[in-house]
C-alpha cells in the first residue's frame, strides 16, 4: 500500500466560552488534539465533549463544528494523503479518548518542528504524521471511537537488570511527581538506597542519560507544555519549574531546544498558524474558517 502524507497546515488555537467555528467541510483531513480546557466538537451527526488528551480525526468532506466551553486550547493538523491511504483513513472512527504518552510526545514534536522551522522540518512533520496514522490504524474501531489494546506505556529502559529497573523506576516516578521542585541527585540516590555515584552509574545504564540531564530535559518538556497551554510568561514558568533564576532557565532552554524561551513563546502564541506546504486550500487570511462569538442578548 502506498502510504504518502502531505501536511500543509498546523494551527494552535484557543476558543473561550461563547466562541465557535461554524459547521463547515474541508477537502483535507483535519485532526484536532485537545491540550486543555473543554469544548463541544460535532463531527457529522455525533457530538463529543472534548477534553485534554483527546484526539479527533475528521476526514475530508465531513461536516464539523467546534464550540468553546471553557478556554479550549488545541493543535490542529491539516493534511492530505494518497488515494489508498485516504480511503482507509476515511473509514476509521472520529475520536481517540486518550492518546498514550508516546503519541502525546509525537503530536507535540510535530508542532515543535513547525515552530522551529529547521532544515527538512517539512519532511520530518510528514513522517511524524504518517507514524501517527500508522499507530491509529493499529487500534480497533468501536463505533465512532478508536480503542488501543494493552496497558499504558511506562518508562523504557536500556538494560535488563530487573532489580535496578525497579529502583530506578522509583526515581523516575519521584521526578515526575516533583518536576516543579529542585530535584537533587542525592535525593534520588537515597530513595533508591544507593550511594550517589553508584546511583548515577545505574541510572545512566537504565535510562540512557545522566540523572541531571534527564531532570533538565523533563523540566524543559514541561516548560513547553506550559507555553502550549497557559498564558504564563517566561519568568512565571521558570519559577513554577523550580529554577533559582530565570537566566539559568533561559540558558538551559536554549541549550536543549536551540532557541531562547522568549522566541519560542512568541512563535507558539495563543493563536498561531504555520503553512507547512502551500496548497489550493491555504487561506489568504490567518484561518480557513474564522472564529465567531455568540452574540449576547
Amino acid at each position: 500500500m502506498q502510504y504518502d502524507i502531505t501536511v500543509h497546515r498546523i494551527v494552535k488555537e484557543k476558543k473561550g466560552a461563547n466562541m465557535f467555528i461554524e459547521p463547515h467541510v474541508h477537502r483535507f483531513f483535519h485532526y484536532i488534539y485537545a491540550l486543555n480546557g473543554i469544548a463541544e466538537i460535532i463531527i457529522g451527526d455525533t457530538s463529543f465533549r472534548a477534553g485534554k488528551g483527546m484526539l479527533f480525526m475528521i476526514p475530508p468532506n465531513v461536516t464539523h463544528a467546534i464550540y468553546g466551553i471553557d478556554e479550549f486550547n488545541s493543535f490542529d493538523y491539516k493534511f492530505t494523503a494518497g488515494l489508498e491511504l485516504s480511503r482507509v483513513l476515511s473509514n476509521i472512527g472520529y475520536c481517540i479518548e486518550h492518546v498514550d504518552n508516546y503519541e502525546d510526545t509525537l503530536l507535540k514534536d510535530i508542532f515543535n518542528e513547525a515552530i522551529m522551522e529547521r532544515e527538512m522540518s517539512e519532511h520530518i512533520i510528514n513522517i511524524h504524521i504518517l507514524e501517527l496514522v500508522y499507530r491509529i490504524l493499529r487500534r480497533r474501531r468501536e463505533g465512532v471511537y478508536m480503542r488501543r489494546a494493552g496497558g499504558a506505556r511506562g518508562h523504557s529502559f536500556n538494560v535488563p537488570h530487573d532489580v535496578h529497573k525497579g529502583n530506578i523506576r522509583m526515581a523516575l516516578d519521584y521526578i515526575d511527581r516533583n518536576i516543579s521542585r529542585n530535584v537533587r541527585v542525592s535525593q534520588l540516590a537515597g530513595i533508591c538506597g544507593y550511594c550517589e555515584n553508584y546511583f548515577s552509574t545505574i541510572f545512566k545504564e537504565c535510562v540512557g542519560c545522566s540523572p541531571n540531564r534527564y531532570i533538565n530535559t523533563k523540566k524543559i518538556e514541561m516548560a513547553k507544555e506550559l507555553i502550549f497551554s497557559t498564558n504564563l510568561n517566561i519568568t512565571q514558568i521558570s519559577s513554577k519549574l523550580g529554577f533559582e533564576t530565570v537566566h539559568y532557565f533561559s540558558r538551559l532552554f536554549k541549550k536543549i531546544l536551540g532557541v531562547p524561551p522568549r522566541a519560542y513563546l512568541n512563535n507558539a502564541g495563543i493563536n498561531v498558524a504555520f503553512n507547512i506546504k502551500k496548497t489550493a486550500d491555504t487561506p489568504v487570511t490567518q484561518y480557513e474558517i474564522p472564529i465567531r462569538t455568540i452574540e449576547k442578548e
